[in-house]
């Protein structure tokens, strides 16, 4: 305004009207930053949760922030009432649109009928909720005229609620009146078509940012039932809450979660990596592990995924990062030095790899053009020549033997039950499997690919080799033995107590001391592979510090 104040250019005398209006509504309140704070909560926050206490919590928050703001107690405004802002109810359950309520109406002639009704109702609802929020930025606030809007804001959402939940709860075979209150307080139904009317009609959400549940929906399905969501089949909440989300978004906005890492990796959350592609131009995906630190402490599991997109279909892009570890003093850093590294032709639905480099987008892309699989080397048949591995608690290091680790319970030997095996036709062939699965790259490809928690049988058939190693290697027969005897020499008898099973002994191998001959076998690989220097150092040193330890 002062730039235009001292302009020469001719301008209306009402131009930037709105702003000269926003800036003597904030000359006439006493704390300017209050006063800013405060309108941007009533008119730019929304949330909802299904727990009525962490709304509780976020109300609290958000008044304390604005407390937080005040020098002096001549300061003091009232505080915003945000009932209306944020809400208890189920996100995954209720109508986001008009066109979910008339579907829902079906062929009832009677009952569309009532539709422009509801929209009316609807965006009367909406003027009393814009007026109401508008109160609370004015000066001299009558308290009496605001309790009364309150009041006829809160009657007319309840009307519309009624007729909703009726409509819905139809959908679900609800029948009676009874029925109708059994479902409600299971299935907490939010209509965001209506909660929200005023954001809905105008497109959407421009952000929309949360931490959803990490639930399984059998879970939850006694309770409450989720109706026409893609998502379903993924079998977890934060899927779902993906999906409601990416319907509430406006064109070309923003949506940004916290989710857990199998959302880039798993084929169960194949249907939700497609689904991002299909609604979204933009898509990051930033994956976390959790050691030897993690994200979220006081969880046991807490391997996760910043997912950030933009539903701009105008041009694609997906961005990656690397599969993340940190030690707790690092912490502070961990974003700052966050690195997207740009994924070339990623098509619906694939896993979407853990990578920060064109080193590494080079190797996977000379690894995954082999034609041939470690599976094609393996026999059905009964042989002496196996592989033994664990199956669960991969860490920093697989264990492989070619003969079955000890194992005691109750001080009987036998094996453990996350022990499992494969076998193979010949010596030959085992060894070469026994030293693919020992190398560097193969624990790259399986951070970079899957889940990094279990280590599944088509983890280890998919590795892919060249023709030229499934045939043999003559340097792999050695590097076995080699391996073989330096694990046994090295190994220890440990115990541990667990809920279920007791206690037990077990041989524990120390896969750090044969690091050595690691680095042999993945030189060999790198000559069949085509791998550069460059990416025979790169997988050589790949999370060696963490690998090795601090030392």
């Amino acid at each position: 305004l002062d730039d235009l104040a001292r302009s020469r250019r001719k301008h209306r005398p009402e131009k930037l009207r709105d702003f000269r209006e926003a800036l003597a509504e904030v000359d006439r309140h006493a704390s300017e930053r209050y006063f800013i704070l405060k309108s941007i909560v009533i008119g730019n926050l929304y949330g909802v949760d299904i727990m009525e206490e962490a709304v509780e919590i976020c109300k609290l928050r958000l008044f304390l922030k604005l407390v937080a703001q005040l020098e002096r107690y001549d300061q003091i405004e009232p505080l915003p009432d945000i009932d209306f802002n944020v809400r208890a109810g189920n996100t995954l359950v209720g109508f986001t649109s008009l066109e979910e309520v008339k579907r829902a109406l079906g062929s009832n002639l009677v009952k569309q009928l009532s539709l422009p009704d509801i929209e009316e109702r609807a965006e009367i609802a909406d003027r009393a909720f814009s007026r109401f929020r508008a109160m609370q930025t004015e000066h001299g606030l009558d308290a009496g005229a605001f309790i009364d809007a309150k009041a006829e804001l809160r009657r007319r959402l309840d009307d519309l609620r009624d007729e909703l939940d009726g409509y819905l709860a139809g959908e679900y075979g609800v029948k009676s009146k009874a029925g109708l209150g059994r479902w409600r307080a299971s299935h907490q139904p939010f209509h965001w078509f209506v909660e929200f009317y005023g954001v809905m009609h105008r497109g959407g959400f421009d952000v929309i940012i949360g931490n959803p549940p990490y639930v399984e929906y059998s879970k939850v399905r006694e309770q409450y039932r989720v109706q026409d969501l893609v998502s379903m089949q993924c079998g977890n909440l934060y899927a779902l809450c993906t999906e409601r989300s990416l319907d509430l978004l406006a064109p070309s906005r923003w949506f940004g979660f916290i989710v857990q890492a199998p959302i880039v990796s798993t084929q169960r959350m194949g249907p939700l990596r497609e689904l991002v592609h299909e609604r979204c131009g933009f898509s990051a995906y930033a994956t976390f592990d959790d050691r030897p630190s993690k994200l979220f402490n006081g969880m046991h599991h807490c391997r996760v995924c910043i997912v950030l997109c933009n539903t701009d279909l105008r041009s694609r892009q997906t961005l990656t990062t690397k599969y993340h570890k940190w030690y707790r003093e690092e912490r502070r850093n961990l974003l700052v030095l966050l690195h997207y590294q740009r994924l070339d032709n990623v098509a619906p639905g694939v896993v979407i790899p853990k990578l920060r480099s064109d080193t590494e987008q080079s190797i996977l892309r000379k690894t995954v053009s082999q034609v041939v699989t470690l599976g094609s080397t393996i026999t059905e048949a009964y042989t002496d020549h196996r592989i033994y591995y664990k199956i669960t608690g991969v860490g920093h290091w697989f264990t492989f033997t070619t003969a079955p680790p000890r194992f005691w319970r109750a001080g009987v030997e036998g094996s453990s039950t996350r022990e499992s095996s494969v076998c193979f036709s010949d010596r030959v062939a085992r060894d070469t499997a026994f030293c693919c699965l020992w190398s560097t790259l193969h624990y790259w490809l399986y951070q970079a690919r899957t889940n990094c928690r279990d280590f599944n049988p088509t983890d280890l058939e998919s590795v892919p080799i060249p023709d030229s190693v499934a045939g043999g290697v003559a340097e792999f027969g050695q590097l076995s033995r080699r391996v073989t005897a330096l694990l046994e020499r090295t190994s220890e008898v440990a115990e541990a107590t667990y809920d279920v099973g007791g206690r037990v002994r077990y041989q524990r191998f120390r896969p750090k001391a044969i690091k050595g001959i690691i680095d042999e076998i993945d030189g060999v690989l790198a000559m069949h592979y085509g791998f550069t220097d460059e990416e025979l150092d790169f997988i050589i040193n790949y999370d060696v510090k963490y690998r090795m330890g601090r030392g």
